[in-house]
């Protein structure tokens, strides 16, 4: 009964060693949340800035529609039948529908955050090859061919710099003084009366839209035949969306895209009521900062726990091997130097590149706990040990973070063998013996 109180009393140490990696635990939460709350801050500025210039630039794309008569009989509360004439729409969208897009990004700056924000300047062509009613069942007498409506969609108005030029069959448009909201399919819009000389058989528009925007332009196909080009002095695009580039040039000098995109692929028909909604995609082109110093360091912090365990194993075998007593405080304030390893990495990445704070970060954290362990130790062997432990886990670490399509194979293969590393260096201690010999001490304090 006494050995077994001596075994388990011997053991405390062990399990006080396993509650303070839980405990540290807490604060690496609360570093969570504090890069939670600092992305959703950066997400804030950056609204800030881009909201005047239109947020993110969305080409939304152009249609025709066009009205006519619809003549329904109904009857009143006396039983006489009437005729009521209301005024439909039939949305028409373009055969061929080319964009060249020429963006220059720059960056505005708010507070310790910048976001790229852009001026540009679109050509737009647009074919239209003819106007058929046959399948609407709509008499010809009833087409008011003459007030049809070009409508150019956005996302938001502020995208627009200034007025566009439109051209059709050679004939410059002009604004409508009349907002068609209820037929248009797109977020927001800009209308321009089609006068009858401008509608015949075949359409031809083009002309050019001065826009702006921020981080994104999104493109949207509605054509039967889509062709989008794009150029910008931009280095590091990211292209996503409904479709890829067909081809894509990127160089220090900045990139081409060309987009080919066949109808046959989107939501849209040729034509359509205009009552009719959709839920089409769009190609996205994204301005993007080359790092993203809040989503490493988020991924760092995953790896905590076992960055915590690491530095507490060593500092235990470095006990063992060393016969040095090392109280739970001591265990306690390496454990806090390693937690503010990512307080540090999160505060200096906002003012320094990433690379560079986590540097600094991890020379700092392994250099204190290098000369505190010498210090506790009385040998400068096994502070250099610790150090040496601690700066090989970073540098895994890093390797993790800069391959993250690999993450979880580096992770998996380097817990494999810090666990083989210490299978090898604990082989020969005798454990019930080293719980002894403790026990014997303790018995003689």
């Amino acid at each position: 009964m006494k050995n077994i109180f001596e075994i388990n009393k011997s053991s405390i140490k062990f399990i006080l060693i396993f509650v303070l990696i839980l405990l540290f635990m807490i604060p690496i939460s609360l570093i969570k949340n504090l890069i939670y709350d600092r992305k959703m801050y950066q997400r804030e500025a950056v609204e800030s800035i881009i909201e005047p210039v239109g947020s993110k630039a969305d080409i939304q794309g152009l249609v025709i529609a066009v009205p006519y008569k619809l003549y329904q009989e109904k009857v009143d509360a006396k039983g006489n039948k009437l005729t009521e004439c209301e005024i439909k729409y039939i949305v028409f969208a373009p055969d061929v529908y080319k964009l060249d897009v020429r963006a220059d990004p720059y960056y505005l700056h708010r507070g310790i955050f910048k976001v790229p924000v852009f001026n540009g300047q679109i050509d737009v062509t647009a074919d239209f090859d003819g106007f058929s009613f046959t399948h609407f069942t709509i008499p010809k007498e009833n087409i008011l061919i003459n007030e049809a409506v070009l409508i150019i969609g956005l996302s938001n108005t502020k995208t627009i710099t200034a007025q566009p030029k439109l051209d059709i069959n050679g004939e410059t448009l002009a604004l409508s003084p009349i907002k068609y909201d209820s037929i248009s399919p797109f977020t927001n819009s800009i209308y321009y009366n089609l006068s009858l000389t401008a509608m015949t058989e075949n359409v031809h528009l083009t002309g050019t839209l001065d826009f702006q925007g921020g981080e994104d332009i999104q493109l949207r196909p509605i054509a039967a035949d889509n062709v989008f080009t794009m150029q910008s002095n931009w280095s590091s695009p990211s292209f996503s969306g409904g479709w890829l580039p067909k081809e894509r040039n990127v160089s220090e000098d900045g990139f081409t895209a060309l987009w080919s995109i066949a109808g046959l692929s989107t939501v849209y028909p040729k034509s359509w009521n205009a009552e009719k909604t959709f839920k089409p995609e769009s190609i996205t082109v994204s301005f993007i900062v080359p790092v993203n110093a809040y989503k490493k360091t988020e991924r760092s912090v995953k790896y905590a726990l076992l960055f915590l365990i690491i530095p507490f194993i060593a500092l235990l075998i470095s006990e063992i091997f060393s016969k040095s007593r090392i109280h739970p405080i001591q265990y306690c304030l390496i454990g806090f130097a390693d937690v503010l390893f990512y307080l540090l990495l999160l505060s200096i990445s906002e003012h320094l590149p990433f690379d560079f704070a986590y540097l600094i970060c991890s020379v700092s954290v392994c250099l204190a706990t290098m000369l505190y362990a010498a210090a506790i130790f009385k040998s400068f062997k096994w502070g250099s040990l610790l150090c040496g432990v601690q700066f090989t886990s970073y540098i895994f670490l890093y390797g993790t973070l800069q391959a993250e399509d690999y993450a979880l194979l580096i992770g998996s293969i380097g817990l494999f063998v810090v666990t083989i590393l210490l299978m090898f260096i604990t082989r020969k201690i005798d454990w019930y013996q080293l719980i002894e010999s403790n026990g014997s001490e303790e018995k003689v304090l």
